[in-house]
């Protein structure tokens, strides 16, 4: 099957760059002799080491604020459901709206000592290399280190910009949230994209898996892991991430003889050197339901985006027409003692008027989560529009 479906997708013209025009800026930091020796410095490692990082203080924030929701069941939204009295709902995406995992983003808005926490635990972590010497790591701690790294900045930063529905604003010019220095390392200025392209790409020979680690902030990139990397699960954990993002409405949609595919591998085309070969190689790979007879590819269109925040419940302005309340101490972090741990078995957080749509979102969302842990309800309370003028 695969070498038949393999055929007939390298049979025809593929029209990847004509076809789809990318949305996403891709600003990488280029190479040159003046900047090579600053990435090479994070090139060696020691596979006899036995040096272990500790991410507990990551992990507190991740089980406090993320969920995971699963392997995608392809639900879309329903489309009458974006209007709410006179006014209207900004609709996300009806096939990718309920993908992802989330972090509750909402919950650190009004909280100044939860964004104080979680921005220690970025600079604590970003110290590192300042601190030891990566080199004396394995590749497997440094893999670790730099997804991790990599995840609590773009949650960090985002959080700090919040309220953000949708990042692709923040995507664009020169100094864009991913080629802006963040990072300070032995003197030399470093970006996201830095870590991801000049130091861990090559590091591990642009092995394709590698990219799934890297949580962007938005639904139409990989998942956010809810738990950290570390040595001993980076690799199983990278590939449980590759297949939730493929074998998703935002990652590949296979319609009668088109292929949809996610836009974000056209700036990911240094872990596919033969472009469309090795993509189209990689996606089988990874897709659990091999396409029927009926269904092989005739053409590739790298059309799939969502740039909307992975947030719980959403920062849409508020709309009339109806209350919900989240009921779940694991996703509602308000209520943190200091040290970030849970200070309540049934805190409740009520998130006032969402539009219908948002509320279809928050229960698809609650009903994914419950399959995983058995823990979320999300209640309609009495409908308030007839109230309002």
């Amino acid at each position: 099957m695969n070498s038949v479906f393999t055929s007939a997708l390298l049979a025809v013209s593929i029209l990847i760059l004509a076809g789809c025009k990318a949305t996403e800026p891709v600003n990488k930091t280029t190479i040159t002799d003046n900047n090579q020796e600053k990435f090479s410095l994070f090139h060696q490692y020691d596979e006899s080491s036995t040096i272990t990082l500790d991410y507990s203080d990551y992990a507190k924030i991740l089980d406090a604020s993320a969920i995971n929701l699963g392997m995608s069941d392809r639900y879309n939204i329903s489309s009458n459901t974006g209007q709410i009295g006179t006014r209207i709902a900004r609709n996300p995406k009806p096939s990718t709206a309920t993908e992802s995992n989330r972090f509750f983003y909402t919950s650190y808005q009004d909280n100044p000592h939860m964004k104080q926490v979680l921005q220690q635990v970025q600079e604590k972590m970003a110290n590192i290399p300042n601190t030891i010497n990566l080199a004396t790591l394995s590749k497997a701690e440094q893999l670790a280190y730099w997804l991790n790294l990599y995840s609590v900045t773009v949650i960090n930063a985002l959080v700090q910009q919040y309220p953000v529905q949708n990042i692709l604003r923040l995507l664009k010019g020169k100094d864009n949230f991913f080629d802006k220095s963040r990072f300070t390392f032995n003197g030399n200025q470093y970006s996201l994209n830095d870590i991801e392209y000049n130091i861990v790409a090559p590091l591990f020979n642009n092995d394709p898996l590698i990219m799934y680690g890297f949580y962007r902030g938005y639904i139409g990139g990989p998942s956010l892991v809810t738990y950290p990397f570390t040595a001993k699960n980076v690799y199983p954990t990278l590939k449980a991430n590759a297949l939730q993002f493929v074998n998703s409405n935002r990652g590949v949609v296979i319609r009668g003889h088109a292929t949809y595919v996610s836009s974000l591998y056209l700036e990911k085309q240094n872990y596919f050197p033969n472009f469309e070969e090795d993509l189209t190689d990689h996606l089988l790979s990874l897709l659990v339901n091999q396409p029927a007879d009926q269904q092989v590819i005739s053409r590739l269109s790298l059309s799939i985006s969502n740039y909307n925040i992975t947030d719980i419940i959403g920062s849409d302005p508020q709309y009339g027409g109806g209350t919900s309340t989240v009921n779940d101490p694991s996703i509602v972090a308000d209520g943190f003692s200091d040290s970030f741990e849970r200070s309540g078995a049934n805190y409740v957080k009520q998130i006032g008027h969402v539009s219908r749509l948002r509320l279809e979102i928050l229960k698809k969302i609650a009903q994914r989560y419950f399959e995983e842990k058995g823990r979320v309800t999300i209640t309609d309370l009495p409908n308030k529009e007839s109230t309002e003028n």
